[in-house]
């Protein structure tokens, strides 16, 4: 029963932890894409990544994994660090 119970915790923290994971590069997606745009500061990119919720993130997650085959030849880590790398906070 133990065993179990250790096992079913261990399949949800994975789970949760790649639904976060998805998170975060959605948010940095949103910030790339905001951080272009005229007029659009740091903090305001930031303001509007960082709001991101889960049914935001899968909502985001099609445009978000093309951009990234496209432009970063499907490296997400390079997406996070380039928009860390233009202020992203995320």
């Amino acid at each position: 029963m133990f065993v179990v119970l250790i096992e079913c915790l261990l399949i949800v923290g994975v789970w949760w932890y790649f639904k976060l994971k998805g998170r975060r590069i959605a948010k940095a997606y949103t910030y790339l894409m905001i951080i272009k745009r005229t007029g659009a500061t740091v903090d305001s990119a930031n303001r509007i990544a960082l709001s991101i919720d889960m049914f935001g993130a899968n909502q985001l997650k099609p445009l978000t994994m093309l951009h990234v085959k496209e432009v970063f030849n499907g490296n997400k880590q390079a997406l996070i660090l380039k928009a860390k790398s233009q202020g992203f906070r995320g």
